[in-house]
């Protein structure tokens, strides 16, 4: 035996959970308030000026310039690298020089000289020693837990920084 719900009940059993559960909500809601309204001012954007004469002191442009003879000519530079930041620098980097091979750990922990930094698994005495990293210039600048520099290294590429110990030798920072 089936039995059947007329449409009308239907509609009501199915609108009436949607309506209680609108009408609970309803003490919760708040209206926004209107946004504020005023007149909309247009102005022409200011113009920049433009020189009206040469600086004779200015150089003359490269497209002016000749050629150097073959003989004079220079290598291209490769173009500069962007400063190191801090947020940057922060993290786990491999850390190597010609006789060691470690991990160095760098925080934004204020510590003696800059901020906190560790190595873990560095034989020689140098790299052992890190304990703080600072940013001095363009160069990332690891220290020993005095605040003495051990190591100078430059942003060499987006994860790779090369430079010298302090004591001599070449060390690098890399991810």
């Amino acid at each position: 035996m089936t039995s059947r719900i007329s449409p009308a009940i239907g509609v009501l059993l199915i609108t009436l959970p949607l309506v209680a559960a609108c009408s609970s909500n309803s003490s919760r809601v708040r209206p926004l308030p209107p946004a504020p309204t005023g007149p909309v001012v247009s102005q022409p954007l200011p113009t920049t000026p433009q020189p009206t004469t040469p600086d004779p002191n200015a150089p003359p442009p490269v497209e002016a310039q000749a050629p150097l003879p073959e003989e004079q000519q220079v290598a291209a530079v490769p173009p500069a690298q962007d400063k190191p930041t801090q947020e940057g620098v922060l993290g786990q980097w491999a850390l190597s020089s010609p006789a060691d091979s470690c991990q160095l750990f760098v925080t934004l922990t204020g510590w003696t000289g800059g901020y906190r930094a560790s190595t873990r698994g560095c034989g020689s005495p140098e790299l052992k020693s890190v304990g703080a990293w600072n940013i001095e210039g363009d160069l990332v600048v690891l220290k020993d837990n005095d605040g003495n520099a051990v190591a100078r290294l430059a942003k060499t590429g987006a994860t790779q920084y090369n430079g010298r110990l302090d004591l001599g030798g070449t060390v690098s920072m890399s991810r």
